[in-house]
Parts: structure tokens; sequence; C-alpha cells
């Protein structure tokens, strides 16, 4: 298999699988279930916007590629993703809150609990 060949199969089946589920198949499925008679205007628009933004992307890379090494973007890249995977990670088991619960019982620091709106009762 030429290397060419295998670039443009494995781009391929990357985007399709990051593509599965994505918002913006919701937001085609909701475009085409409210309008389908005009569902060749809507595949057009969204296949349009998707080439747009890739071609936005692709020059960026391509831009970037030229002042900064590959490696420099990839490991760049990878820790942006295992940042904003380890946020997920710590927001799904509260752990900020129990942190800020210890630190606030042992006395280190003082956290102030947000005011209570008083309503009158009618």
């Amino acid at each position: 298999m030429s290397i060419k060949l295998l670039t443009w199969f494995t781009t391929y089946i990357i985007i399709i699988l990051c593509e599965l589920g994505d918002k913006t198949q919701v937001a085609v499925l909701l475009f085409t279930s409210n309008n389908p008679r005009k569902k060749w205007t809507i595949f057009i628009a969204s296949s349009l916007a998707l080439v747009l933004c890739v071609i936005i992307e692709v020059t960026i890379g391509l831009t970037l590629a030229r002042y900064i090494g590959p490696n420099i973007i990839n490991k760049f890249a990878g820790c942006i993703f295992l940042l904003l995977g380890l946020i997920m990670f710590f927001k799904y088991l509260n752990i900020a809150e129990k942190i800020i619960r210890i630190l606030n019982e042992n006395n280190i620091i003082r956290v102030k609990e947000p005011a209570k709106s008083v309503e009158a009762e009618i």
C-alpha cells in the first residue's frame, strides 16, 4: 500500500470516527427533519461548511508547521488533550469541591459560602 493511499485512508477513517454523534450531525438531522423537501440544499450547505472548516484547519496547520516543528505541535496538542481530560475527570469526581472543603475544614483557607437570596412569600 502506498504512503499516499495509507494517509488518505487513515485520515478518512479518523474523521469518520470523530464525527460520529457530533453536534454537527445533530444540527443537520434537525434541519432535515424540519425541512424534508430541502434535503439537498441542507446536504450541500452542510458539506460546504465542513469543507471550509477543513480548509481553515489545514491552512493553520501548514502555517504552524512552517514556523514550529511537527513534534512540538504534537506535544502541545497532546498536552492540551490531557489537560482537558483531567479537567473533565476532576469535574466528574468533584475533586475540586472536596479539596476546597478539606482545606476549609482544616482552616488552611477560608471560602465564603455564596449569598443566599431571600424571597418573600406571598
